[in-house]
């Protein structure tokens, strides 16, 4: 069975109750313009908005196609783009997620960026039971469903790219690992 959420399930967690040195985003550097690239299925529109808007609060800059894309450009241009610009890429895996070509694009090139400047990949299960394409299996990822998804959430985005010990999110967590796709 499928399941949604809504924006009113998902609960705010303040930056006060992340354990270790978070009080900050880390600095953005060299041609870094935003924290994290986020892609999405337009179906997952609301959900995922809510977690920008939550994410924008704590001072991340966050990077989207419908706003951050530049007109006129192609799309290839702005998806490589954004991802080089942006220090982690957060995939909101969903059934329709991996049936967007340009999802999939999206999450292939941020493959690509991890393998050359070891650009972290925070995969999100946003659904049960979503079929994960093979080049995507290997990546440990955040169940949107945990009670202790955003605090999760938060402590990657805020931890620098250097302190992250591999290019998925199961390092960079003090609590319960999240499971493998």
């Amino acid at each position: 069975d499928l399941f949604y959420f809504d924006a009113a399930d998902i609960q705010p967690v303040s930056t006060e109750s992340l354990r270790g040195p978070l009080h900050a985003p880390p600095t953005l550097t060299g041609s870094e313009r935003h924290h994290v690239f986020v892609s999405y299925s337009s179906t997952d529109n609301q959900w995922t908005h809510s977690i920008i808007n939550q994410l924008e609060s704590r001072r991340l800059q966050v990077c989207y196609h419908e706003r951050d894309f530049t007109p006129g450009r192609t799309v290839l241009e702005n998806m490589s783009e954004c991802i080089q610009e942006s220090q982690k890429v957060l995939l909101v895996l969903s059934q329709e997620f991996v049936r967007s070509r340009w999802c999939l694009l999206e999450a292939n090139m941020s493959l690509f960026r991890d393998c050359l400047e070891r650009k972290p990949i925070i995969p999100v299960l946003l659904e049960p039971d979503v079929p994960i394409p093979l080049h995507l299996c290997h990546l440990t990822y955040l169940d949107a469903s945990d009670p202790g998804f955003m605090k999760k959430l938060l402590k990657v985005l805020y931890t620098p790219n250097q302190q992250l010990q591999s290019s998925t999110v199961v390092n960079a967590l003090d609590t319960e690992a999240p499971r493998a796709l």
